[in-house]
């Protein structure tokens, strides 16, 4: 089982379909009772710099391709680009259910493929 730091996932690209960029890797949040990655928050690009929105994306979607060295999701950008987003504070708090929406849309009638494991 290969491990990795957290620092070294954050500031890494997420690449969709086509090995479009989606975004770039701000947070990671973890189940404290599994000790599991559960999201990744994707801050999507912007045309100076980030957007300033945040996508959280569900691990299980999310695979690490090795040779590549990149994260990688089954999605395209237009996918992406219509998932649940949410600013800085948003994103802090559970209260905006985030978690919930996010699996749902990644997770409900989308073309989402989860990766083998």
């Amino acid at each position: 089982m290969p491990l990795t730091k957290s620092k070294d996932i954050l500031d890494q690209d997420l690449i969709g379909q086509g090995g479009a960029k989606l975004g770039v890797i701000r947070e990671t949040f973890v189940d404290l009772d599994t000790g599991k990655i559960e999201f990744l928050v994707v801050e999507a690009p912007g045309l100076i710099g980030g957007s300033g929105k945040y996508h959280p994306v569900p691990w299980a979607i999310v695979h690490y391709e090795p040779m590549a060295k990149v994260f990688q999701a089954d999605v395209s950008k237009d996918q992406f680009k219509g998932s649940p987003s949410y600013d800085r504070t948003q994103i802090g708090s559970l209260d905006y259910a985030w978690d919930e929406q996010s699996s749902r849309y990644f997770d409900a009638g989308s073309d989402v493929t989860v990766p083998p494991v």
